[in-house]
C-alpha cells in the first residue's frame, strides 16, 4: 500500500514543474493523504484533500489569499497550468510549502499564549477574503440556532436507545440526568437569540472573517519564533469566537476540572491581538454554556456506538455543572 501511494504521488507530480528527488508518505490509510517531497526547491507537501470539491475549493483559495497577504500559512504552488490544484477523479491534489517547526505543548503557559495569539491573527488576516466567482461560499454565519436545536433533538432521540439497555449503568445515568441538560440547551438557545448574536451575524455577512474550525496543536507549528497555521481544509465564514470555544472548552474539560487561570490566560492572549467587546464576549460565553462536552460523550456512546463506562458520563456531567457555574458568573460580571 505504501508503495502504491508513493507511485500515486509520483504520477500526480507530473502535473507540476518540480523535480522530485524523494517521496515520503506522512499520512495514509485515510481519504486525506499527505506526502513529504524532497525537491530542488526544498521540502514540499503534496496533499490529497478529503473534502467535497465545493468546500475544498473555498479553503484552497482562502489559503492562497492568506499566504499572499503575508499570513503565516503554507503557500500553495500552482501546477503547470497555473491552477492551485489538480483534480483526479473526485479528489483535489494541492502542493504546499513544507513548514519545518515544532508542535506546541498546551500544558505550558507560553505555548497557550502562542496558540491564542496565532488564532487571533488568523482571524484578522482573513478579513477581506471572498472566493473567486463560481466557487461556492462556505459559511456557518447565523446557523448556530439550528446547530443547538439539532443537538438537543439528538440527545432526546438517544433516550430511546438508552431505554433499550435497562441494565447498562451509562444508560441508566443518562436517562436520569439528560432531560435537565436538554432543557438547559434549549434555554441557551433563547439566550443566544436574545443576545448580540443576530446583529453580529448581520454585520459579519458584509465583512466576514474565517473560522478555522479545527484549530489546535495538530495544526500549528512554531518555526523561527513565529506561529504557522496548517491544514485549513475545514475553514469557513463564521464568528471568530467559535474557534475560541472549540479550542478552550475541550481543553478545560481535559484538565479534569475548571481551571480559571488557564481560561483567563488563553482569552487574554487572544485579546492582546484582537480585543473583544463585552457584547461579543457575552455571545461567546453564552455559546460556551451549551452542553457540548456532554453531547460529545453521549454521541460517542449512542451515535458512534462505542463502549463507554459510566464514569465517563459522570465526568461529563460534573464538568458541565462546573462550566455552567463559572461561565454564568463571567456573564454576570459583564457590563
Amino acid at each position: 500500500m505504501v508503495e502504491k501511494l508513493k507511485q500515486l504521488a509520483s504520477s500526480m507530480m507530473d502535473n507540476w514543474d518540480i523535480a522530485v528527488q524523494e517521496i515520503e508518505l506522512i499520512q495514509g490509510g485515510q481519504m486525506a493523504i499527505v506526502w513529504k517531497l524532497a525537491t530542488e526547491r526544498g521540502p514540499l507537501c503534496l496533499k490529497r484533500i478529503h473534502r467535497p470539491e465545493k468546500k475544498a475549493l473555498f479553503s484552497i483559495y482562502a489559503q492562497d489569499y492568506l499566504a499572499k497577504k503575508g499570513s503565516r500559512v503554507p503557500g500553495i504552488i500552482p501546477n503547470k497550468e497555473g491552477n492551485l490544484y489538480t483534480k483526479q477523479g473526485p479528489f483535489l491534489f494541492v502542493v504546499y510549502d513544507w513548514i519545518i517547526g515544532n508542535p506546541f505543548d498546551l500544558t505550558l503557559r507560553e505555548d497557550q499564549e502562542w496558540i491564542m495569539k496565532g488564532l487571533a491573527q488568523y482571524h484578522l488576516d482573513s478579513v477581506g477574503y471572498m472566493p473567486p466567482e463560481g466557487v461556492p461560499v462556505f459559511t456557518k454565519l447565523g446557523k448556530w440556532p439550528k446547530h443547538y436545536t439539532k443537538r438537543c433533538q439528538q440527545m432526546e432521540s438517544w433516550k430511546l436507545i438508552a431505554e433499550s439497555m435497562p441494565d447498562d449503568p451509562f444508560s441508566q445515568l443518562y436517562l436520569t440526568e439528560i432531560d435537565h441538560h436538554i432543557e438547559f440547551g434549549r434555554d441557551v438557545l433563547k439566550k443566544l437569540n436574545a443576545s448580540y448574536y443576530p446583529e453580529w451575524v448581520s454585520e459579519c455577512k458584509t465583512k466576514p472573517s474565517l473560522c478555522h474550525q479545527d484549530y489546535g496543536t495538530g495544526n500549528t507549528l512554531l518555526s523561527e519564533d513565529q506561529i504557522w497555521i496548517i491544514d485549513l481544509d475545514t475553514t469557513t465564514f463564521d464568528l471568530p469566537i467559535r474557534d475560541l470555544r472549540k479550542v478552550i472548552i475541550p481543553l478545560m474539560g481535559d484538565q479534569g476540572e475548571w481551571d480559571q487561570e488557564l481560561f483567563d490566560t488563553m482569552l487574554s492572549a487572544y485579546e492582546t491581538v484582537s480585543p473583544l467587546t463585552d457584547d461579543q464576549k457575552k455571545v461567546m460565553f453564552t455559546d460556551m454554556l451549551f452542553p457540548y462536552e456532554l453531547y460529545e460523550t453521549a454521541n460517542e456512546k449512542y451515535g458512534r456506538k462505542n463502549e463507554l463506562v459510566v464514569e465517563e458520563l459522570m465526568h461529563a456531567l460534573e464538568y458541565e455543572q462546573q462550566k455552567s457555574d463559572k461561565i454564568t458568573s463571567l456573564i454576570n460580571n459583564l457590563k
